[in-house]
């Protein structure tokens, strides 16, 4: 029964990411790409227009899109290691391809439909691979709890997307287009959440079900203040939804909740500095993108940051301390709980 569920929500994954993908390719990419010129009013000249921070917004909704596919992936075939493979190679691809289909400037409702059909095709022949790949074994737990992690920490990277306007929105094309994101937001969000649950769902018993809910009601509040306030609330929210993510996940584990401080306190000490470096490197991916996909570049005064590659190299950071940092409680009470029942069978 806990399979069928599983793989009706990695399905609906990968139908969800499909479609917001689709539309953020052939709809809101187009509309918010920056064309045509301006002229200096001091000097006369004529220069291209440029883009600004958050400009490319539906770049980050469609690898978030083919990530949270690829996440449907690793939910079906139970995180088997040659799925998990099968599944990256073809997310490598599916990248490969968003980036040409941005180049080419596809466009239109019809277009939105043949990606759609196209991408649902290309997820189902993906996730039949990984499972016949896989021949029924499900991964180790290293496997599950990183892709678990990972996925968690997506969801609320997944919340700082946003678009470049000032608040409060009136224009009515643009509100259109703020309500469509938030509805896009909220859809790979909710999918991401059912995907990491999935993944940890055969170690879940009540107590830690109530413990995976709380951390996910703190990493929920720690969003709100990352991307609703300012001030010195918004770090601290931004540090605390990530880990708060992790933590969700690792509270599935077999660990006692004391042993979780510590690895509370590793990953915001090993959050500080890596969000820096990342800032760069994401800075630098973007860019690279933005050039790949011949789009107008960003005004030298903001930054084309990629929050799907931050939020992926961040997932993968804060779940391999997560893991090593749980790994030896774990394992030691699973072998007390084997001992137990030895003497009871005795």
């Amino acid at each position: 029964m806990q399979r069928n569920w599983q793989t009706v929500v990695g399905a609906l994954s990968g139908v969800i990411g499909v479609v917001a993908w689709a539309l953020a390719t052939a709809i809101y990419q187009p509309f918010m790409q920056p064309d045509g010129f301006w002229t200096d009013s001091s000097t006369g000249q004529v220069f291209p227009e440029v883009g600004g921070n958050n400009t490319y917004w539906p770049r980050d909704i469609r690898q978030l899109a083919i990530l949270l596919a690829f996440g449907g992936v690793i939910l079906i075939c139970r995180a088997n290691l040659r799925g998990v493979v099968t599944g990256a190679i073809a997310m490598t691809g599916w990248l490969g391809v968003d980036i040409w289909f941005d180049r080419i400037d596809v466009v239109g409702a019809s277009t939105v439909t043949w990606l759609a059909v196209g991408g649902i095709a290309m997820f189902s022949a993906t996730a039949v691979v990984a499972v016949r790949v896989s021949a029924g074994q499900g991964g180790p737990p290293l496997a599950r709890h990183v892709s678990a992690a990972v996925i968690a920490v997506l969801a609320v990277a997944t919340l700082l997307v946003t678009t470049p306007w000032d608040e409060p929105v009136t224009n009515p094309d643009q509100v259109q287009v703020e309500n469509a994101l938030s509805m896009l937001k909220a859809g790979l969000v909710a999918m991401f959440i059912a995907t990491a649950i999935g993944l940890v769902a055969v170690q879940l018993t009540a107590v830690r079900t109530r413990r995976v809910a709380a951390f996910i009601g703190v990493a929920a509040l720690a969003s709100w203040f990352a991307t609703a306030s300012s001030g010195p609330l918004m770090p601290i929210g931004l540090i605390g939804m990530t880990v708060a993510a992790t933590l969700a996940v690792a509270a599935a584990r077999e660990v006692n909740l004391i042993r979780l401080l510590p690895v509370a306190v590793a990953c915001c000490l090993a959050q500080l500095p890596a969000m820096i470096v990342l800032y760069i490197a994401g800075s630098a991916v973007g860019s690279a993108m933005t050039s790949l996909a011949d789009n107008p570049p960003i005004n030298a005064a903001d930054t084309d940051l990629s929050i799907a590659f931050t939020g992926l190299v961040l997932g993968l950071l804060l779940a391999s301390i997560s893991h090593v940092m749980t790994l030896s409680a774990a394992k030691q009470a699973s072998s007390n709980h084997d001992s137990d029942l030895s003497v009871d069978r005795a």
